[in-house]
C-alpha cells in the first residue's frame, strides 16, 4: 500500500512546487513544478525551493529516491523566466543585477547538486524541456521522456547562452553535434533524446502514475547504488518503442561534417556561416538555419569560446565559468533585447549590438570569461558542499 503526503502551502502565495512524500515511510519524494501557465518557467523562488528540500533529501537516509515532476502534459520546464529576468533588470540601478545575480548562482547550485547526488533521481520529462528545464533533467540518474518531449537550448535567439551545464552535456554529445545545438538552437525530438544520451527511457505519457507506484513500491536496499539498479529495472518494465528516427539523427552525418570542417578552420564561426547555407534545406534544418542567422551574435561567439574552454574543465568548474558568463551577459544588451523582441513585444526584430559575428571583437568576448569576484567565486565552495 503506497501512502501519500502532501505538504501544505501558503495560500497567498503563487504555487510554484507541490512536495509530495509516497512510499513506505515516505521513502520517495516528488518536487512536482505547478506553475503552468508560463510552462514551468523558473523563478529565483521555485529554484529556492527545490534546492533546499532536494538537499534535505538527500541528507535524510530514509529518502531512497527523487522525483522531478511536473502538472503540465504541455511541459516538464521551459527555462528561466526571462521575462521576470528581464524586468528585474531594467529596474535595477545602476550595475545592480541582484536579482539576476542570485537567480544564475542558485540555479547553478541547484543543477550542480543533482549532478553529484548518488541517490537516484528521475525525472518526467514530458512536454517542453529547454533551457534551464533541460539543465534540470540532465543531471538526474534516470531521464524519461515521451512521445510529446521536445529538447532544446534556444538561448541564441534571446541573447543569453547555453547555460545551466550546457557546457557539459553539450560537449558530451557524439560527433561534436552539441555544437550546433546551442549555435542554432534546434528542436529535438523524444527520438533524438533518446539516440544522443540526452534521454535515458521512453515510456507512454498515460502509464505516469502507473510508472511512480511502481516505484514506490520498490524494497529500497541500504546501498544508494543498489538502489540505482532497482530504479532501472523497474523503468525497463514501461520501456516503450520508438518508432521513428529524429532529425537530428537524419542529419546527423552532415551536421558531424559541417562541424569537423569548421574546427580545423581558423575561425570556426565564420567557415560555420560560409557552410550553413548549403545544409539540405528540409522545414527543420530551415529552422536552425533561422535561428542562427536571426540570433545574436555576442551568443554564438560566447557560446564558442566556451565550448573550447569548457573541454577539459572539472564539472564545479563548468558552472563557475557559466555564473562567470551570466553575470556579464546580465549586463549587456543583447539579453534585455533579445526578450524583448521575443518574449515582450514579440516583433522578432532584435537590434542586435554587433550586426554579425565577424565584427564582434576578441577582446569583448575575453571579458566575459573575466570574474568580477577575484578570489571570492559565489560557487567557489561546490565541491566542499556537495562532496
Amino acid at each position: 500500500m503506497v501512502s501519500v503526503v502532501k505538504d501544505l502551502k501558503m495560500k497567498d502565495k503563487e504555487s510554484l512546487v507541490d512536495f509530495e512524500s509516497r512510499g513506505e515511510s515516505g521513502s520517495v519524494k516528488i518536487a512536482r513544478l505547478v506553475r503552468e501557465k508560463t510552462l514551468n518557467s523558473l523563478l529565483l523562488e521555485t529554484i529556492d525551493e527545490l534546492y533546499t528540500k532536494i538537499k534535505g533529501w538527500d541528507q535524510d537516509d530514509s529518502v531512497k529516491c527523487i522525483i522531478l515532476d511536473s502538472s503540465s502534459s504541455r511541459a516538464f520546464c521551459a527555462g528561466a523566466d526571462v521575462v521576470r529576468l528581464q524586468r528585474e533588470i531594467l529596474q535595477s540601478r545602476d550595475n545592480n543585477r541582484d536579482y539576476a545575480d542570485s537567480f544564475f548562482a542558485h540555479e547553478y547550485r541547484l543543477d550542480y547538486l543533482i549532478r553529484v547526488i548518488k541517490k537516484p533521481i528521475i525525472c518526467w520529462g514530458s512536454g517542453i524541456v529547454m533551457g534551464g528545464g533541460l539543465g534540470l533533467l540532465s543531471g538526474c540518474s534516470h531521464r524519461l521522456g515521451t512521445v510529446s518531449t521536445k529538447l532544446a537550448m534556444p538561448e541564441i535567439t534571446i541573447g543569453l547562452f547555453p547555460d545551466a551545464g550546457g557546457t557539459k552535456f553539450l560537449t558530451d554529445l557524439p560527433d561534436q553535434l552539441g555544437w550546433f545545438l546551442g549555435l542554432t538552437g534546434c528542436h529535438l525530438t523524444h527520438a533524438d533524446g533518446l539516440a544522443f544520451g540526452l534521454l535515458d527511457i521512453i515510456v507512454n505519457e498515460g502509464r505516469k502514475e502507473e510508472i511512480f507506484d511502481s516505484v514506490c513500491n520498490i524494497e529500497w536496499a541500504s546501498d544508494r547504488f543498489e538502489n540505482l539498479e532497482k530504479v532501472s529495472s523497474v523503468l525497463k518494465e514501461f520501456e516503450a518503442r520508438v518508432e521513428d528516427s529524429g532529425e537530428l539523427f537524419d542529419h546527423r552525418f552532415e551536421i558531424a561534417g559541417l562541424i569537423k570542417e569548421c574546427l580545423s578552420a581558423e575561425d570556426f564561426l565564420q567557415e560555420f556561416e560560409k557552410r550553413l547555407p548549403i545544409l539540405s534545406s528540409d522545414d527543420w534544418m530551415s529552422g536552425a538555419k533561422d535561428n542562427y542567422f536571426g540570433g545574436s551574435p555576442i551568443t554564438a561567439r560566447i557560446f564558442q569560446e566556451q565550448m573550447f574552454r569548457g573541454k577539459d574543465k572539472k564539472l564545479a568548474d563548468l558552472f563557475r565559468m557559466e555564473l562567470t558568463i551570466a553575470y556579464h551577459c546580465s549586463r549587456e544588451s543583447d539579453f534585455v533585447e533579445g526578450v524583448r523582441a521575443l518574449l515582450v513585444d514579440k516583433d522578432r526584430n532584435p537590434s542586435w549590438r554587433f550586426s554579425s559575428s565577424s565584427e564582434v571583437p576578441k577582446e569583448y568576448i575575453k571579458k566575459f570569461f573575466e570574474s568580477p569576484w577575484g578570489d571570492v567565486h559565489p560557487l567557489q565552495d561546490l565541491e566542499r558542499i556537495h562532496s
